[in-house]
């Protein structure tokens, strides 16, 4: 049985005063097990950046319950919160938020030097991503000379760097061309079924989704649909594309 990660129950989140409160996000339960490949969807206004930043500790339910590896995000001291973040969770954002003053592999291991670690552990495990990434030969290079696409996944390898429990994607390929979102979500791919790596990415792009092995479509803060992945990619990416049409939007 596989070990569960992420455990969302019943949560809810209201922006205003009482009274006059906005519900973003209604009644949301669903959770993620280790090595699972989570896709949220959901046209704009759904509320799935909001439900991405309470499922990553950024934010907080008004309602509900969050457990991810095992503690409760509702109840933890913002110390606490720091640490797990540190310690379990991963992030990949559109902007890669790379440092434009360090070398690439300087960019790939700064968390791991930030705890702590051997400079020859970090170079070492910072050369195996890269590598695996694709990025070999580019690790002496800065942001500004490297691609859109290289860059995105530089940034993938500096959120694996701490062997996360999670890693949360935001819309990973909104700043890329095609040849690059299919590279990065290749590498997506590979690190879920290789490595076992557990990812939950929100993306509005029907292609990055079909990589997912389950996508959450949400409308109007409520999981609106559920989609399981076949054993054919191709087949699932058309799944997706009748959805859309079904709910007659295009997720923008």
């Amino acid at each position: 049985m596989k070990k569960e990660i992420l455990k969302v129950e019943h949560v809810q989140k209201i922006y205003g005063s009482r009274g006059y409160g906005r519900p973003v996000l209604n009644d949301i339960s669903f959770q993620v097990s280790q090595g699972d490949f989570i896709a949220i969807m959901g046209p704009s206004g759904s509320g799935k950046t909001t439900l991405l930043n309470i499922i990553s500790s950024v934010d907080q339910p008004t309602h509900g319950t969050v457990r991810l590896a095992g503690q409760d995000l509702t109840t933890l001291s913002p110390k606490a919160l720091s640490k797990l973040r540190r310690d379990s969770i991963g992030f990949v954002f559109q902007d890669y938020s790379l440092l434009d003053a360090m070398p690439l592999l300087d960019n790939i291991v700064l968390p791991l030097s930030l705890n702590g670690a051997k400079a020859s552990v970090a170079i070492k495990k910072g050369k195996r991503l890269a590598k695996l990434f694709g990025l070999g030969e580019h690790l002496n290079k800065y942001p500004y000379q490297l691609s859109g696409g290289q860059k995105q996944r530089g940034a993938t390898c500096r959120a694996l760097i701490m062997g996360p429990a999670i890693v949360f994607a935001d819309e990973p390929t909104g700043a890329l061309d095609s040849k690059s979102s299919k590279d990065l979500l290749a590498c997506f791919s590979q690190i879920n079924t290789q490595d076992g790596t557990t990812i939950v990415m929100v993306t509005h792009d029907a292609f990055a989704a079909s990589y997912a092995r389950e996508v959450y479509v949400l409308k109007d803060g409520k999981i609106e649909m559920h989609l399981h992945k076949g054993e054919s990619q191709k087949e699932f990416f058309n799944r997706i594309l009748d959805m859309q049409a079904a709910m007659g939007s295009d997720l923008q």
